[in-house]
């Protein structure tokens, strides 16, 4: 049975080896502090703004997901954003995704939120058809540049 729970920083390990898979996935390595890393990690676990739910199954982690919740002046209330979506390779097409996705919504609506985004890579077509049969529906287009 898979289990769907609020990662602690206990979890640390476990969400940093998910992380490192998302980016094998997506092309985004390369050389990163650590230290700095694990701390930010640290950071954003203890904050009240995101929350990292992770499925399971025994002490095999299949996925992870996090979630941003801010304020909105434009809602006059929250908002929640999907930040990152990570399913193992092996625990994929199983509904670990769906899974995660219906936890961000009941934490989503327990938050006050009125509204659940995404943002998913133009060229990614397979996690757009996941979102899409999920019932997200393209209401904008993100834009966004590095900064030096």
């Amino acid at each position: 049975m898979i289990d769907i729970r609020k990662a602690t920083l206990a979890d640390e390990e476990d969400v940093a080896v998910l992380i490192r898979e998302l980016g094998d996935a997506v092309g985004v390595t390369g050389d990163m502090n650590p230290v700095a890393w694990y701390s930010t990690l640290r950071k954003m676990i203890a904050s009240p703004e995101w929350t990292f739910i992770l499925a399971g199954e025994g002490p095999q982690k299949l996925g992870l997901m996090i979630l941003l919740i801010l304020p909105s002046l434009y809602l006059g209330g929250n908002r929640a954003s999907i930040t990152e979506l990570i399913v193992t390779k092996e625990a994929q097409g199983k509904g670990v995704g769906a899974l995660l996705v219906e936890e961000a919504k009941r934490v989503s609506r327990t938050m006050g939120c009125q509204e659940l985004d995404v943002s998913v890579e133009v060229d990614n077509e397979k996690a757009r058809g996941f979102y899409e049969k999920l019932g997200f529906e393209q209401k904008h287009a993100d834009y966004g540049m590095k900064l030096d």
